[in-house]
């Protein structure tokens, strides 16, 4: 068997037995039989939480000559899964870069019009649409062939937030927002990922308030005494305690999703405040998404950015 050379763990596609993936799956089946699918599809969805299996699944099919359809487990959709089929192309940020480069959007253009090697057809699946990663002028020199892909191609493109994507890429695409999953199906997926038991995961999601996107970007053991550490951390911060202020961006900086747990943490206090102090937190929470895009767009340094921002809050906090 091939090595996986997937940019995601195996744990991704776990959401492929989703109820509401299958359902999603089916009827684009049934618009690719008719020929009416849309040759550029945008998957809305968290990482993780099923549209990478939506994508692999749909690619898998559309490339399948034996029309296997879902969950056909003949040995092209098994390399679709792996990401190592030849008309297969997943177009992710490389190793030694920091955005989805020009010259990767050129390579694509260039190749778009080939007949397929093995399939039926040639699937194109963007790892993120979003800018970032998307560099601008990648994303421009993608938009006539994602408006009008040759009969032979098929664009999938990943995003968790389509109001961070260019208008420009948002409206030659047709949005699929991943449905969400059962609690029963939710609970699998998120032990697969956090390599640990059903009853840890429910522990896990319950520290998080039901947000599974939080604990895959942020789980682990210990999320629970890191949220409640955060939570204290985060409380002096705002309340003015420059110390706090210096540790919580340390913290943030040192801890993967950061940011995101930061703002779960926030909207927590938020939902056990008065309105005024509800306020406050609120405020915070904008400032640190601002600030994390702002990061993100510019290739700021972590630490200095959640200080600017938590520093504003608090002086907006003061002057109200």
């Amino acid at each position: 068997m091939s090595t996986s050379q997937l940019p995601w763990p195996s744990a991704t596609l776990e959401p492929a037995e989703w109820l509401g993936v299958q359902r999603y799956l089916a009827r684009c089946l049934e618009l690719s039989a008719s020929g009416t699918l849309p040759g550029t599809l945008m998957i809305v969805g968290a990482p993780g939480l099923g549209r990478e299996a939506l994508a692999l699944e749909l690619g898998a099919a559309l490339i399948c000559r034996k029309e296997g359809g879902a969950g056909c487990a003949c040995a092209s959709c098994e390399r679709v899964r792996r990401g190592v089929h030849p008309d297969l192309e997943i177009i992710t940020v490389a190793p030694d870069k920091k955005e989805i480069t020009i010259e990767q959007a050129r390579r694509v253009v260039e190749s778009v019009d080939q007949r397929p090697y093995e399939g039926m057809r040639r699937v194109y699946l963007l790892d993120s649409c979003q800018t970032p990663p998307l560099n601008s002028e990648a994303a421009s020199a993608l938009l006539k062939t994602l408006e009008e892909p040759p009969p032979q191609a098929t664009f999938l493109l990943l995003a968790s937030n389509p109001a961070r994507v260019l208008p420009t890429i948002v409206s030659r695409a047709v949005q699929l927002r991943v449905p969400p999953p059962s609690r029963e199906e939710l609970v699998p997926v998120l032990a697969a990922a956090q390599g640990c038991s059903p009853e840890r995961a429910v522990e896990l999601l319950a520290a998080a308030d039901g947000d599974a996107e939080l604990v895959l970007r942020a789980g682990g053991e210990k999320l629970p005494e890191t949220l409640a550490g955060l939570q204290e951390l985060v409380s002096a911060a705002l309340a003015g305690d420059t110390l706090a202020i210096l540790r919580t961006a340390s913290c943030l900086r040192q801890t993967p999703g950061g940011v995101a747990l930061a703002s779960a943490v926030l909207l927590r206090l938020a939902s056990r405040s008065g309105p005024e102090e509800a306020e406050g937190y609120l405020d915070a929470v904008a400032a640190l998404l601002a600030a994390e895009n702002r990061r993100a767009v510019l290739h700021l340094d972590a630490e200095s950015v959640v200080v600017g921002a938590l520093t504003r809050a608090v002086r907006r906090q003061s002057a109200g």
